[in-house]
Order: C-alpha cells, then structure tokens, then sequence
C-alpha cells in the first residue's frame, strides 16, 4: 500500500512539472505568438507558397479543415491560432517554410439549432523565392441538433492574393552546364512572369457529429477551390484544380479519467495525395488538482499514397484555463532524409474558447391565482 502511494506522489509530482512548464509557455509566448499571427499577415509582404496549406494538427484548425466546422464547438465564442515552421534545413542559412493562421468564429441559437459565423487568414512563407500566400475568408454554417446529433453544413469564401520576386526564381533554361549552377543572367525563356495575382476562392463542406455513449465522433467531406479560379504568374489559363478532403476522428472515454483521440484525414489534390492518420491518448486531472483540464500526447503518421511515406509526427498538448493547446514535430522519413537528416516541421496550437453562457429553458409549472 505504502508503495503504491509512492508511485500516486511520483505521478502527481511529474503532472505537476508538465502543468508548469504548459502554464509558463501559455503565459510568456502565446500573446507574443498571438500578435506576431497578425502582424504578420498585416506586414508582411514578401512571403511564400507552392501549394495548399496544411498543419500536421489537422484535427486543431476546424476552419481550415472545413467550413462546416464553423461553431461546430461548445462554447460561445473561439479563437484559435496555428503555426508551421518546416524545411529550415534545405538551406544555409537557414531560411524555413512558415504558415500562420488566425481565426475566430461565434455561433447564434435559433432554439436547438443554431448559425454560426467565421473569420479566417493565412499567411505562408516558402524559403528563398520569396513566393507568398495571403488568404482572408468569411464562413457562415448551419447545424441542425437532433437529440445527441449534430449535422452541420458551410460554405466558405475569400479573397486570395499571391505575390513573387521573379529576380530570385531560377528556371530550368537557367542552367550552367559548365558550372553545374544556376546563372540568373541566363534568359529563363519565359516571356512574362507577374509579381502579384489574386482571385476569388469558394470552399465547402458537410459534416455530422454526435455522442454515442462514451464516444463523441466527427465526420465530414469537403470540397476547395469549388470555383476553379485561374492561377498563374505566367500568364497562362492555368486553373487550380478541386481539392477534396475526407475526415474522420472522435474522442472516446475510458473510464471518467482516460482518452483516446483519433483522427484520420484523406486530401486528393489534382495528382497529389496525402493521408495523416493517428491518435491522441490522454489524462483528465482531477479537478482539485490543477486548473489543467487533461493533458495527452500522440504519434501519427503520414504517407503520400502513391509515393514513399513522409514523416511520423510527435504531439504534446493540454487543455489549461480553457485553452487547448498542442505541440508537434514530424520526423521526415521519407526519400528526402538524406537532404534533412530526418528534420521536418514544427507545429504549435492555441484553441481559446469561451465557455457556454446559453441557459436552458425549463418550464416550471405553478397555480394560477
């Protein structure tokens, strides 16, 4: 008995290291992260992307995941903030691919159901080309509650805009054979290359969630770039194609102190594919303990389908005074690891959300007098 109360003080001692170490990240580096979210996509300008943007915590950017995810979440209000950092080691000095997103969201009842609204923008910076991607966009979803059930519909629309340094572009006709280089004072053989476009883009999804016991499931499919809008710096009727994206994940309950979390999601993007598929397992603290809800971790795996399998990803995460917040590194091992040296991406999460303030009705009967 003495022993195993031991092993109860070690644990309690070791959930108390990681509730100081999340508190103390929460408290010095999330307004610092929050703030340089927006005043990167405010100021910066010369930023960079090649192709859509993704995070490894699918499950953690609802907005980017699909529109029907808009206030698909309990609570009153949400803010949530992402952030990719990946690909550093290609180059010396290190210049890596980032991704930062913003977004909030907020449902309105009507009765059991409700409308909800959203707000999202990307920035994406893709190394030395000084390619960029700016992305503002407006959700709106419907959710019709039926007992345990929700079935959530949203469409989602944007502004995008694109902008290139085309001086810092080499091109295949730009190739030294006597130096094995690139020259740049090669003629690249291309006759125009903008620096800027922008488009209209139009997104759209459907999902259902409910509880089913001890397991609270989601599942939906979504479509992007619905419209097909002309994408180009070469002046060319080039039309970004549809992606399309499968998702699947849901918590399930062991017990009143155990989690697992797994989640699944299929993209298919003109030739490209990818799948992430994985889990987390979590703790639910006592309440008397900590203000910390759970903490978890999990490992997940991504493969390209049609072609060699990519990274294996590590998550950390709690959810501490109402924010969700989550850590991630995939470990490259795909062909590239050689060139990498089995570095990948770095990922952070912050989910705020409000906690629900809606009453419920409840109908008291009384005498008449």
């Amino acid at each position: 008995m003495l022993l195993f109360q031991q092993n109860i003080n070690i644990v309690k001692v070791f959930y108390q290291i990681i509730i100081l170490l999340l508190y103390l990240f929460i408290k010095f580096c999330y307004m610092k992260l929050f703030f340089t979210s927006i005043f990167s996509f405010f100021f910066l300008v010369q930023l960079t992307t090649g192709q859509d943007i993704h995070f490894s915590q699918f499950y953690a950017s609802p907005l980017t995941l699909t529109p029907a995810n808009t206030g698909n979440y309990d609570g009153d209000w949400r803010i949530m903030n992402n952030y990719r950092r990946q690909w550093g080691s290609f180059s010396s000095p290190p210049i890596p691919y980032t991704t930062i997103s913003f977004g909030i969201d907020k449902s309105l009842y009507l009765r059991k159901d409700k409308l909800s609204f959203g707000f999202l923008i990307l920035n994406d910076e893709s190394s030395t080309a000084e390619l960029a991607i700016n992305k503002i966009f407006g959700s709106i979803a419907f959710h019709k509650i039926l007992g345990n059930h929700s079935f959530n519909i949203g469409i989602q629309g944007g502004f995008v805009m694109k902008s290139v340094l085309p001086e810092n572009l080499t091109f295949p006709n730009q190739f030294d054979n006597t130096t094995g280089y690139f020259n740049s004072d090669l003629s690249s053989g291309e006759t125009t290359v903008g620096e800027q476009i922008s488009y209209m883009d139009l997104n759209a999804g459907i999902s259902w969630s409910g509880k089913l016991g001890n397991f609270v499931p989601d599942v939906g499919i979504s479509l992007f770039h619905i419209n097909q809008p002309k994408e180009s710096f070469l002046d060319k009727d080039n039309k970004l194609s549809m992606r399309k994206v499968i998702h699947a994940g849901g918590k399930y309950y062991i017990q009143s102190r155990y989690f697992i979390y797994p989640n699944f999601l299929l993209m298919e993007h003109s030739k490209a594919s990818d799948m992430l598929v994985g889990s987390n397992f979590g703790y639910i603290l006592p309440s008397e303990v900590s203000k910390v809800k759970n903490i978890f971790m999990g490992v997940y795996f991504r493969d390209g389908i049609s072609r060699n399998p990519d990274s294996f990803i590590g998550v950390v995460g709690a959810n501490l005074f109402n924010v969700d917040l989550g850590i991630s590194y995939d470990f490259n091992v795909s062909d590239l690891k050689v060139a990498t040296n089995y570095k990948g991406g770095f990922e952070i999460s912050l989910i705020y959300t409000v906690p629900s303030t809606k009453l419920t009705k409840i109908t008291i009967p009384c005498d008449r007098f």
